[in-house]
C-alpha cells in the first residue's frame, strides 16, 4: 500500500478567475477539471513538474466562504522557489499582491508572503 498526498483545498469565489490566477500568472498546469454534480466543478492545479497540487473548492462544496481580498488568511500552504528573489520581483511585475516582500528568516533562508485574488496568503521561501 502506497499514500501520497494528491491536492489541498482553496476556497475560491470563482473557478474562471482562480484558473486565470494559477495558471495564467503563476504558471501552474490544470490537471482536473470535472463536473461531479450539476454545481460541483472539481479543479486541482498543479506546479510545473510536480504531482501535489491545488483544488479549487468552491464555497458551498467547501462549508466555508473564501477569506476575501480584504481580510486574507492563511491557505496553511508553504511553497519553495529555487530563486526566490526573481520568483517574487516576476510575481509582482504580474500584478500578485504580497503581504511580506522577501525577508531574511530565522533559519537563514528568506521568505515572503503573497496572495490569490480571493484572499487566500502563502508563504514562499527559498530552497535554503
Amino acid at each position: 500500500m502506497s499514500i501520497h498526498l494528491h491536492s489541498v483545498m482553496v476556497v475560491v469565489d470563482d473557478q474562471d478567475v482562480a484558473l486565470d490566477f494559477y495558471c495564467g500568472v503563476l504558471g501552474w498546469t490544470k490537471t482536473i477539471d470535472n463536473m461531479m454534480g450539476p454545481n460541483f466543478r472539481f479543479i486541482t492545479v498543479h506546479p510545473p513538474g510536480h504531482s501535489t497540487g491545488i483544488n479549487l473548492g468552491q464555497p458551498h462544496i467547501a462549508g466555508r466562504p473564501s477569506p476575501g481580498s480584504d481580510t486574507p488568511a492563511d491557505a496553511g500552504i508553504n511553497l519553495v522557489s529555487t530563486d526566490l528573489l526573481a520568483e517574487c520581483a516576476e510575481l509582482k511585475a504580474k500584478g500578485v499582491v504580497f503581504g511580506q516582500d522577501p525577508e531574511p528568516m530565522p533559519w537563514g533562508g528568506h521568505g515572503a508572503t503573497f496572495m490569490d485574488p480571493f484572499g487566500n496568503r502563502f508563504f514562499i521561501t527559498d530552497a535554503t
